[in-house]
């Protein structure tokens, strides 16, 4: 039985086989030059590089430099990308020259509103599939950005939340960097630095500053501390920062009430955090014998004060500490 036109298939002869297969390998050898001019070189490697920055492609910029050991790469993410104030873009090249296995390229692109042109200098490392040109930007050391932090432990980088360390963290270039802070109960203002070279350093000092969380909870801290105060029954509550001075007798003891408690606003001062003086006053009142005529009369008086503190935050948690600057400088008077 013989089959049909539909199911005879033609197979190959070896000689045709190995025909076909040398074409290939000529038709490939013939087009290696021409990629290697156009798809892998060095002007090619340079463009995709500040296209991957551009896009916020983090890895794939890192791909085709030739850096160093990067210790710590928390900074060399997409997210510190993400949210940038200005990436590179509308990129031209401008120039390409190519000396055996190093090239030299500059570009022109635009960062920031103004037009920047850079010089990149490569290196042609190993073949893919041993016949195409990788190209490599050399890269000695990668913008460093140094950090002087108060107050956190942490900081936004862009849209990456970054851990602070001693040692400074590599960033890519070219990009604008936006740099802060923002706690729960701290924060800062946020500073800009720009990463334009390799090897350039960078700096940015982050001040705290307290939010208004950290203000409400003081607050209740200040009142809380005051209104313990008031439950004494002696004329100096021990551990607060008001009392009345008498040179009579007081008979019995005595009772305090709070009239008006200080307004609450924080401030720095001698690199800590305070509860800026303000005034307050408390009423104490009881009875009292004159020590000159012996007559017994009603002690009702309003203390004023200037009341004070510092404030920290351990382990999460804002204290107070009162201070007493308001009572020795004579803040304190009665009427």
């Amino acid at each position: 039985m013989t089959a049909g036109p539909g199911r005879r298939r033609r197979r190959l002869r070896p000689r045709t086989a190995a025909i076909a297969g040398l074409v290939v390998l000529i038709l490939t050898a013939a087009s290696v030059p021409v990629l290697n001019v156009f798809a892998y070189s060095p002007a090619r490697t340079v463009a995709a590089y500040l296209a991957d920055i551009g896009a916020g492609d983090a890895q794939g910029a890192l791909s085709r430099l030739l850096t160093g050991e990067v210790e710590n790469g928390s900074a060399l993410v997409d997210e510190a990308l993400a949210g940038a104030p200005s990436l590179p873009e509308r990129v031209t090249v401008l120039r390409s020259e190519v000396d055996g296995t190093s090239a030299s390229v500059t570009a022109e692109y635009d960062l920031d509103g103004s037009t920047r042109t850079a010089e990149f200098e490569l290196t042609r490392g190993e073949g893919t599939w041993g016949l195409f040109h990788r190209w490599l930007i050399v890269v000695d050391e990668l913008p460093q950005l140094a950090l002087e932090v108060d107050g956190a432990s942490a900081i936004r980088l862009n849209s990456a939340d970054v851990e602070v360390g001693r040692e400074s963290l590599p960033v890519l270039y070219p990009v604008e960097y936006n740099v802060g802070f923002a706690q729960e109960y701290f924060r800062s203002a946020v500073e800009g630095v720009t990463a334009l070279e390799p090897g350039q350093e960078l700096e940015a000092s982050l001040a705290p500053e307290p939010t208004d969380r950290l203000r409400e909870e003081v607050e209740e801290l200040v009142h809380a501390h005051l209104d313990e105060c008031v439950k004494a029954t002696t004329l100096l509550p021990a551990g607060c920062t008001f009392g009345h001075d008498s040179n009579n007798e007081i008979l019995g003891e005595v009772s305090w009430e709070m009239v008006s408690y200080p307004a609450v606003r924080l401030q720095s001062e001698r690199n800590r955090l305070v509860v800026a003086p303000a005034a307050a006053s408390a009423q104490v009142k009881g009875k009292y014998r004159d020590i000159v005529t012996a007559a017994e009369s009603e002690l009702d008086e309003t203390v004023r004060f200037t009341f004070t503190a510092a404030v920290t935050v351990e382990d999460g948690q804002p204290r107070i500490v009162p201070l007493t600057p308001g009572l020795a400088s004579g803040a304190q008077e009665t009427e």
